[in-house]
């Protein structure tokens, strides 16, 4: 009995180990992923600025910076921007870069994408949207986009070149205008009129339900537990459950090993002339890389634990003997650009 015991509560240890380093994994693979096609995007971004070709390569920036924000992403995309010459989208990437910079205590990254941001604004171009009469309801879009009625009368800045207004209201006609920018420093603006009233939306009157809404059908009833097995099949069970965390462990590591290596190669191959002396793209993709050998550090150990928690689960649940026969060591490899990680046994 005191045998069985002593069992029980080694097995409820191992559960909210595994609980635990399961949460971390989950969250921690995703986010792998998602770096490895930012950097994906990142690179393809660069390749089409190259070419020339810079309406598709803005996209891309963007897309990886949702991703995986960085500050030299948002200075890649800024700059594309600018070039092709949507100053207001450029203005604000500026901004956004200044205040990532300024967050993260970069004072010379955060006065130069300032110093950007202030050049572009002297060439700003402006839009006002002004209602005089708002109906019930009244929405007023820009380009497809909401605009709020807290921005109406502003004279907010667009990028050059033709923005349409929308106007839409319940039982309204709608209203809608093409409106051209002037140039550098000066304010177009666009009077939304009274919206007319709709004979057609008025004669249809409010919408009728089609029948009768069912009502909502109960929840099932969950269903009678048994009793908890707490002998040699709970613990094979629980022997694999932790050899998949070690494994998706090990997977998350290596994913983050290769994102670190990718951007130390190309911060070294572009950006710097030595191993500290770096432009400061170089820089940026430097500490990226740092940070990407952390968490490829902390994938191998995740990885190594539960690893090896499986290997010791798996070997007590063949034997009846005390899980202290069995010894399992891991030794964990990290390195600037990623880690990995080794097991020696004893049963």
């Amino acid at each position: 009995m005191t045998r069985h015991r002593g069992n029980s509560r080694r097995v409820a240890w191992c559960v909210a180990a595994l609980l635990s380093l399961a949460a971390g994994v989950a969250r921690a693979q995703p986010s792998a992923e998602r770096a490895a096609a930012a950097e994906a995007l990142f690179r393809e971004g660069r390749e089409l600025v190259a070419q020339g070709k810079l309406a598709e390569a803005c996209p891309k920036f963007a897309a990886s910076q949702r991703l995986d924000p960085g500050y030299g992403t948002q200075w890649n995309l800024a700059d594309c921007l600018e070039r092709l010459g949507r100053t207001a989208s450029a203005w604000a990437a500026f901004r956004e870069a200044a205040d990532m910079a300024g967050r993260s205590g970069q004072a010379e990254r955060e006065a130069k994408a300032t110093r950007r941001a202030a050049d572009l604004e002297k060439r700003l171009e402006r839009l006002a949207v002004t209602v005089s009469a708002p109906a019930d309801g009244l929405v007023v879009r820009r380009n497809g986009a909401v605009l709020d009625a807290g921005a109406w009368g502003a004279p907010l800045p667009v990028d050059p070149g033709k923005h349409r207004v929308e106007a839409t209201a319940p039982g309204k006609k709608p209203f809608s205008v093409e409106a051209q920018t002037a140039g550098p420093g000066k304010v177009v603006t666009v009077a939304i009129p009274p919206l007319e009233d709709d004979p057609a939306a008025s004669a249809a009157g409010p919408a009728q339900p089609a029948g009768p809404v069912a009502p909502p059908s109960a929840p099932p009833r969950p269903a009678a537990g048994g009793d908890v097995d707490d002998g040699a099949g709970t613990r094979r069970t629980l022997a694999f459950v932790a050899g998949g965390v070690g494994v998706a462990g090990v997977v998350t590591g290596s994913i983050f090993g290769l994102i670190a290596s990718a951007r130390w190669n190309r911060a070294q191959d572009e950006h710097c002339r030595t191993e500290t002396l770096c432009d400061d793209q170089g820089v940026a993709l430097v500490d990226d890389a740092r940070g990407a050998a952390a968490l490829s550090n902390v994938g191998f150990v995740v990885g190594g634990l539960g690893l090896a928690a499986g290997v010791a689960l798996f070997v007590t649940s063949l034997d009846d003997a005390e899980p202290a026969a069995a010894r399992v060591v891991v030794v964990p490899a990290v390195g600037t650009t990623g880690g990995g990680l080794a097991i020696q046994g004893r049963f």
